[in-house]
Protein backbone atom coordinates (compact mmCIF):
# COMPACT_ATOMS: atom_id res chain seq x y z
CA UNK A 1 0.00 0.00 0.00
CA UNK A 2 1.10 3.42 -0.67
CA UNK A 3 0.93 6.47 1.07
CA UNK A 4 -1.22 8.94 0.00
CA UNK A 5 1.02 12.04 -0.33
CA UNK A 6 -1.29 13.08 -3.89
CA UNK A 7 -4.20 13.53 -2.16
CA UNK A 8 -2.36 15.49 0.62
CA UNK A 9 -0.59 17.87 -1.81
CA UNK A 10 -3.77 18.49 -3.80
CA UNK A 11 -5.73 19.44 -0.61
CA UNK A 12 -3.19 21.79 0.37
CA UNK A 13 -2.57 23.56 -2.64
CA UNK A 14 -6.55 23.99 -3.31
CA UNK A 15 -6.63 25.85 0.59
CA UNK A 16 -3.45 27.81 0.37
CA UNK A 17 -4.40 28.85 -3.63
CA UNK A 18 -7.71 29.56 -2.66
CA UNK A 19 -6.96 31.24 0.60
CA UNK A 20 -4.94 33.57 -1.24
CA UNK A 21 -7.11 34.41 -3.95
CA UNK A 22 -9.69 35.83 -1.15
CA UNK A 23 -7.05 38.09 0.29
CA UNK A 24 -6.44 39.46 -2.81
CA UNK A 25 -8.51 40.29 -5.01
CA UNK A 26 -11.35 37.35 -5.84
CA UNK A 27 -13.23 39.02 -8.28
CA UNK A 28 -10.22 39.10 -11.02
CA UNK A 29 -8.17 35.91 -9.87
CA UNK A 30 -11.43 34.37 -10.67
CA UNK A 31 -12.14 35.85 -14.18
CA UNK A 32 -8.40 35.45 -14.69
CA UNK A 33 -7.40 32.02 -13.52
CA UNK A 34 -11.03 30.34 -14.04
CA UNK A 35 -12.22 28.31 -16.38
CA UNK A 36 -14.04 29.48 -19.46
CA UNK A 37 -13.97 28.61 -22.89
CA UNK A 38 -13.63 32.24 -23.56
CA UNK A 39 -10.19 32.11 -21.45
CA UNK A 40 -9.33 28.34 -23.11
CA UNK A 41 -9.89 29.92 -26.72
CA UNK A 42 -7.38 33.27 -25.52
CA UNK A 43 -4.66 30.79 -25.32
CA UNK A 44 -4.83 30.61 -21.63
CA UNK A 45 -4.75 27.25 -20.91
CA UNK A 46 -3.62 27.44 -17.55
CA UNK A 47 -6.94 27.58 -17.09
CA UNK A 48 -7.08 24.09 -16.97
CA UNK A 49 -5.44 23.73 -14.24
CA UNK A 50 -5.54 26.95 -12.13
CA UNK A 51 -9.24 26.56 -12.04
CA UNK A 52 -9.02 23.73 -9.31
CA UNK A 53 -7.75 25.06 -6.76
CA UNK A 54 -9.67 28.09 -6.95
CA UNK A 55 -13.58 28.10 -4.45
CA UNK A 56 -15.90 30.29 -4.20
CA UNK A 57 -16.40 30.44 -0.92
CA UNK A 58 -15.64 28.46 2.90
CA UNK A 59 -18.83 26.28 2.13
CA UNK A 60 -17.45 25.34 -1.36
CA UNK A 61 -13.94 24.84 -0.04
CA UNK A 62 -14.55 23.12 3.19
CA UNK A 63 -17.27 20.39 1.30
CA UNK A 64 -14.38 19.83 -1.60
CA UNK A 65 -11.47 19.17 0.60
CA UNK A 66 -13.66 16.62 3.03
CA UNK A 67 -14.39 14.93 0.11
CA UNK A 68 -11.06 14.28 -1.34
CA UNK A 69 -9.42 13.51 1.83
CA UNK A 70 -12.15 11.08 2.82
CA UNK A 71 -12.30 9.46 -0.89
CA UNK A 72 -8.37 10.34 -1.90
CA UNK A 73 -7.08 8.96 0.78
CA UNK A 74 -8.53 5.32 0.36
CA UNK A 75 -8.24 5.11 -3.85
CA UNK A 76 -4.40 6.52 -3.75
CA UNK A 77 -3.57 4.34 -1.11
CA UNK A 78 -4.92 1.36 -3.24
CA UNK A 79 -3.98 2.19 -7.11
CA UNK A 80 -1.20 4.12 -6.04
CA UNK A 81 -0.28 7.89 -6.50
CA UNK A 82 0.32 8.45 -10.65
CA UNK A 83 -2.63 6.64 -11.06
CA UNK A 84 -4.30 8.47 -8.44
CA UNK A 85 -3.47 11.78 -10.48
CA UNK A 86 -4.38 10.77 -13.80
CA UNK A 87 -7.63 9.86 -12.81
CA UNK A 88 -8.16 13.43 -10.62
CA UNK A 89 -7.02 15.52 -13.42
CA UNK A 90 -8.69 13.69 -16.38
CA UNK A 91 -11.77 13.78 -14.38
CA UNK A 92 -11.44 17.93 -13.96
CA UNK A 93 -11.01 18.32 -17.95
CA UNK A 94 -13.58 16.26 -19.12
CA UNK A 95 -15.67 18.35 -17.02
CA UNK A 96 -14.60 21.65 -18.51
CA UNK A 97 -14.82 20.21 -21.86
CA UNK A 98 -18.90 19.14 -20.75
CA UNK A 99 -19.07 22.41 -19.42
CA UNK A 100 -17.80 24.02 -22.61
CA UNK A 101 -20.31 22.59 -24.98
CA UNK A 102 -23.42 23.46 -22.06
CA UNK A 103 -22.86 27.05 -20.96
CA UNK A 104 -21.89 30.70 -21.94
CA UNK A 105 -18.21 30.70 -23.59
CA UNK A 106 -18.19 33.13 -20.82
CA UNK A 107 -19.31 31.87 -18.14
CA UNK A 108 -16.16 31.46 -15.30
CA UNK A 109 -15.86 27.41 -13.48
CA UNK A 110 -13.81 26.90 -10.86
CA UNK A 111 -13.10 24.31 -7.83
CA UNK A 112 -11.76 20.98 -7.77
CA UNK A 113 -15.88 18.90 -7.64
CA UNK A 114 -14.89 16.78 -10.92
CA UNK A 115 -12.01 15.84 -10.21
CA UNK A 116 -13.34 15.04 -7.30
CA UNK A 117 -16.15 13.34 -8.21
CA UNK A 118 -14.08 11.09 -10.68
CA UNK A 119 -11.68 10.04 -7.65
CA UNK A 120 -15.44 9.28 -5.56
CA UNK A 121 -16.81 7.15 -8.73
CA UNK A 122 -13.67 5.15 -8.65
CA UNK A 123 -13.30 4.77 -4.85
CA UNK A 124 -16.88 3.64 -5.06
CA UNK A 125 -16.21 0.57 -7.04
CA UNK A 126 -12.40 0.04 -6.17
CA UNK A 127 -13.28 0.34 -2.42
CA UNK A 128 -16.97 0.19 -1.32
CA UNK A 129 -16.54 -1.13 1.88
CA UNK A 130 -13.27 0.87 3.57
CA UNK A 131 -14.53 2.11 6.63
CA UNK A 132 -12.23 5.73 7.77
CA UNK A 133 -11.95 5.65 11.32
CA UNK A 134 -13.76 9.47 11.03
CA UNK A 135 -16.63 8.59 8.96
CA UNK A 136 -17.66 5.27 10.17
CA UNK A 137 -20.12 4.25 7.07
CA UNK A 138 -18.81 2.14 4.29
CA UNK A 139 -17.21 4.64 1.71
CA UNK A 140 -19.47 3.16 -1.23
CA UNK A 141 -22.83 3.91 0.48
CA UNK A 142 -21.69 7.90 1.24
CA UNK A 143 -20.28 7.68 -2.85
CA UNK A 144 -23.30 6.74 -3.96
CA UNK A 145 -25.23 9.16 -1.90
CA UNK A 146 -22.81 12.16 -3.40
CA UNK A 147 -23.70 10.84 -6.99
CA UNK A 148 -27.52 10.67 -6.63
CA UNK A 149 -27.02 13.75 -4.97
CA UNK A 150 -24.98 15.11 -8.35
CA UNK A 151 -27.75 13.39 -10.68
CA UNK A 152 -30.61 15.17 -8.96
CA UNK A 153 -28.69 18.34 -9.01
CA UNK A 154 -28.12 18.50 -12.96
CA UNK A 155 -31.59 17.57 -13.73
CA UNK A 156 -32.86 20.13 -11.27
CA UNK A 157 -30.39 22.55 -11.81
CA UNK A 158 -30.13 23.22 -8.20
CA UNK A 159 -27.72 24.66 -6.23
CA UNK A 160 -28.16 27.34 -9.01
CA UNK A 161 -24.40 28.44 -10.80
CA UNK A 162 -23.22 25.35 -10.16
CA UNK A 163 -21.82 23.89 -13.11
CA UNK A 164 -23.10 20.43 -12.72
CA UNK A 165 -22.43 18.82 -15.93
CA UNK A 166 -18.63 18.91 -14.95
CA UNK A 167 -19.73 16.67 -11.99
CA UNK A 168 -21.25 14.22 -14.84
CA UNK A 169 -17.82 14.16 -16.66
CA UNK A 170 -15.83 13.44 -13.23
CA UNK A 171 -18.40 10.63 -12.53
CA UNK A 172 -17.59 9.19 -15.86
CA UNK A 173 -14.33 8.97 -15.87
CA UNK A 174 -14.21 7.60 -12.50
CA UNK A 175 -17.08 4.70 -13.64
CA UNK A 176 -15.12 3.98 -16.65
CA UNK A 177 -11.70 3.00 -14.54
CA UNK A 178 -13.92 1.06 -11.80
CA UNK A 179 -15.58 -0.99 -14.38
CA UNK A 180 -12.45 -1.87 -16.12
CA UNK A 181 -10.70 -2.29 -13.15
CA UNK A 182 -13.32 -4.67 -11.45
CA UNK A 183 -14.89 -5.76 -14.85
CA UNK A 184 -18.34 -4.85 -15.92
CA UNK A 185 -20.18 -7.33 -14.32
CA UNK A 186 -18.28 -7.26 -10.74
CA UNK A 187 -18.98 -3.37 -11.00
CA UNK A 188 -23.06 -3.57 -11.79
CA UNK A 189 -23.57 -5.60 -8.89
CA UNK A 190 -21.59 -3.27 -7.05
CA UNK A 191 -23.36 -0.23 -8.18
CA UNK A 192 -26.33 -2.09 -7.60
CA UNK A 193 -25.75 -3.44 -4.11
CA UNK A 194 -24.45 -0.44 -2.82
CA UNK A 195 -27.79 1.83 -3.92
CA UNK A 196 -30.20 -0.97 -2.56
CA UNK A 197 -28.10 -0.46 0.80
CA UNK A 198 -28.73 3.28 0.71
CA UNK A 199 -32.02 3.43 0.34
CA UNK A 200 -32.45 0.58 3.38
CA UNK A 201 -30.55 2.67 5.76
CA UNK A 202 -33.32 5.00 7.22
CA UNK A 203 -34.89 1.59 7.71
CA UNK A 204 -31.49 0.16 9.17
CA UNK A 205 -31.25 3.68 11.60
CA UNK A 206 -34.69 3.42 12.48
CA UNK A 207 -34.64 -0.15 13.84
CA UNK A 208 -32.02 0.27 15.84
CA UNK A 209 -33.13 3.54 17.20
CA UNK A 210 -36.36 1.54 18.39
CA UNK A 211 -34.27 -1.51 20.05
CA UNK A 212 -32.29 0.97 22.08
CA UNK A 213 -35.34 3.23 23.12
CA UNK A 214 -36.77 -0.01 24.03
CA UNK A 215 -33.36 -1.57 26.14
CA UNK A 216 -33.21 2.02 27.83
CA UNK A 217 -36.96 1.73 28.96
CA UNK A 218 -36.53 -1.41 30.82
CA UNK A 219 -34.18 0.04 32.99
CA UNK A 220 -35.32 3.75 33.28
Amino acid sequence: MEKSNATIVLAVLCLIITIFSWLSNPEQIFTNYGYSTENLLSGKYYVLITSIFLHSDFNHLLSNLLALLVFGLALEEEIGSKKFLILFFSGALLGDLLSSLIYSSTQISIGASAGIFSIMAAAILIKPIKIEVFVPIPLGVIGIGYLIYALIGLIANYPPYVAHIAHMGGIFVGLFYGFKVRGSKNALRILIALFLLFLFIPFIWNFWVLIVNSILSIFS
